[in-house]
């Protein structure tokens, strides 16, 4: 374990510089070479003390001003040289810290929310997924800014270390000896506890996860409202707080640990600095080390201790830390449009051999698709055979559970099969090239998106190109059934939401038909709406089928819903129940068949005819 922990370190020590290198290679270089400048001058530095020392030691009192400034004036010349560039270098470094710290973290940042959007969407059906995401967000915020200052004060202090220990070896090589000795002992006594810190801050990634989840839920309306209801929010706070108590239980128990090591490494830095000051106090009654090497090896010594207790805090957070450097690159490596658990990723296209996505739409066909989420016993959807024609209106309808929206997302190449394929006129989705495929698709999603933004960014979003044209994005408005919208204080720029001041939240409803209106933006080939009159009362319910089928015309279209009074109207209706096709055909096909639909019409048929039983 410890030697796994150190070489995590080492590594994500590593691949943090390179990637410092990549975000800017000039001010990466400057970086570097800065802090091994200030060591250096450290040498001269403490030589020119040393030859001052002896010349003020050394000497008669009843020598000449003039020789003893002849003497004098050299080393103090290299001295003076020697601090004023430790002044410049030092000034120059803190400047380009501060810089290179803003430009790595904006970089590294940017390159995980462009990961989180390329993630395949099957991977985001794992728990472990988002207990990574989680560790990546942290390393690229403020972790990675905790990591970049930990890492840039870590190597200002190496240098400067080295700088000491060269000092005091060139002064007496077995003070150098003992100053290396006793560093890499405290080092390695304070770096015992950090393994336990770093196993304790990943284990708790998952019950973090957890508390994060209640601290916000219980700050929601919607939670509010109904624990109050319920008479239960004290139950869920109560929860919050067990967690938060076992968190903090552990957290104490390696606080405890971490002060143990602290003090047992200040021991032994302690013993080296009065075994070494007790040596050369020997050396120098004896007279084999001058008074300048004395002063110089004592000075550095202090220094050294000193600098020894202050690097190991770095080095411990950067311990710590760097390991989480680790999560955020392997979340960086993360496969984009990688096959789905369970499929042949050898059967998937590479990127040279893809194809773009064939001109007007023809046939849709799903080729005995099977489908498997991550870790489930059985497939959530199975052998399914299916084919849409071009311009055809299919309404896809079952149970809840019976797989409709996975087959939604398969369709729209969100997931790809575990086995069979999904084909565009005899072409498998594999070989296109994903980007000219989705253009040519449009979607309004059950779960869909509330964009705490405008009303027209909340539109435009479908296609950002169309942002500033007005009466197209009215025209997508009103398709959706949400032109109301329009007459909002603010008109198409209508803040909505409650992000910032001035913003207006909406009704489930009416950011379901802004959703609907987004889709309806794209002048897609296929047009795919899953169950988009969840939150519509009826009237606006009858509204949003009859835009439908004005915005299907032209295009193959496929209506999800567990709702059949509108299913009636589509050229053919598809019956999924328990990951399998049960039947399909027209509104009276299916009817005659008096089979699974025949069954769910009649059920909810009794309901508006009052036979339903209750």
């Amino acid at each position: 374990m410890r030697n796994n922990s150190r070489a995590a370190m080492a590594r994500g020590s590593a691949l943090l510089i390179v990637r410092l290198w990549r975000a800017t290679p000039a001010l990466a270089s400057v970086w570097l070479g800065l802090p091994l400048l200030l060591g250096a001058t450290l040498l001269p530095y403490y030589a020119a003390q040393r030859d001052l020392v002896d010349v003020a030691a050394g000497g008669p009192a009843e020598r000449a001003w003039a020789e003893t400034l002849a003497a004098v004036w050299p080393p103090l010349a290299v001295l003076t040289g020697a601090a004023l560039l430790r002044a410049v270098f030092g000034a120059l470094h803190e400047a380009v810290d501060a810089k290179l710290r803003d430009a790595a973290a904006m970089r590294i940042q940017a390159d995980v929310h462009e990961r989180a959007l390329r993630v395949p969407l099957a991977a985001m059906d794992r728990a472990d997924y988002y207990d990574r995401l989680q560790r990546a967000k942290e390393a690229a915020g403020g972790d990675l800014l905790g990591v970049l200052q930990q890492t840039i004060l870590f190597v200002r202090q190496l240098f400067e270390w080295l700088g000491l220990a060269a000092a005091a070896a060139a002064a007496d090589p077995v003070a150098g000896a003992v100053l290396a000795a006793v560093f890499l002992v405290s080092l390695a006594i304070r770096l015992e506890s950090d393994i336990v810190k770093r196993r304790l801050n990943r284990d708790l990634t998952g019950p973090g996860r957890r508390s994060d989840y209640l601290r916000d839920e219980i700050a929601k309306p919607a939670t509010v409202k109904e624990m109050r209801l319920y008479g239960t929010i004290y139950r869920l706070i109560g929860t919050w707080r067990d967690d938060m108590r076992q968190s903090l239980a552990m957290r104490m128990n390696a606080n405890r640990r971490e002060i143990r090591h602290g003090i047992a490494a200040s021991a032994v830095q302690i013993a080296g600095l009065f075994g070494t000051v007790a040596w050369m106090a020997a050396h120098l009654k004896s007279g084999a080390m001058t008074a300048g090497a004395f002063v110089v090896v004592f000075q550095a010594m202090r220094q050294a201790n000193g600098l020894s207790a202050r690097m190991a805090f770095p080095l411990g957070k950067l311990y710590i830390q760097s390991a989480k450097l680790l999560d955020l690159t392997e979340f960086l490596r993360l496969p984009p449009e990688s096959p789905a658990d369970g499929a042949d990723a050898a059967s998937a296209a590479t990127p040279a051999a893809r194809r773009p996505a064939p001109g007007p739409l023809g046939r849709i066909a799903f080729e005995d698709v099977t489908f498997r989420y991550a870790g489930a016993a059985e497939p959530a959807l199975r052998d399914i055979r299916l084919t849409l024609e071009p311009g055809e209106t299919v309404a896809l309808v079952g149970g809840n559970g019976a797989g409709k929206s996975t087959l939604v997302k398969l369709l729209l190449g969100l997931y790809r099969p575990t086995a069979g394929r999904v084909a565009w006129d005899g072409v498998g989705l594999d070989e296109l090239d994903p980007a000219l495929v989705r253009r040519a698709m449009s979607a309004a999603f059950q779960d869909f998106v509330r964009y705490e933004t405008t009303v027209r960014d909340n539109v435009a979003f479908g296609r950002p190109d169309a942002a500033g044209d007005d009466a197209v994005i009215r025209r997508a408005l009103r398709a959706g059934g949400a032109d109301a919208l329009e007459r909002l204080p603010g008109g198409l720029d209508a803040r909505l939401g409650l992000l910032g001041e001035g913003g207006r939240e909406l009704s489930g409803g009416e950011w379901q038909r802004l959703a609907v209106a987004r889709a309806a933006l794209r002048d897609a080939r296929l047009l795919v709406l899953d169950e988009p009159t969840a939150a519509l009362d009826p009237q606006h319910e009858t509204a949003l089928y009859r835009s439908f089928r004005e915005l299907a015309r032209g295009r193959t279209a496929l209506f999800v819903s567990h709702r059949l009074g509108w299913a009636r109207y589509a050229d053919r209706i598809v019956v999924l129940r328990d990951g399998t096709i049960a039947e399909e055909g027209t509104h009276e096909s299916l009817l005659a068949a008096n089979g699974v639909y025949a069954a769910m019409f009649r059920e909810q048929a009794d309901w508006y005819r009052g036979g339903a039983p209750v």
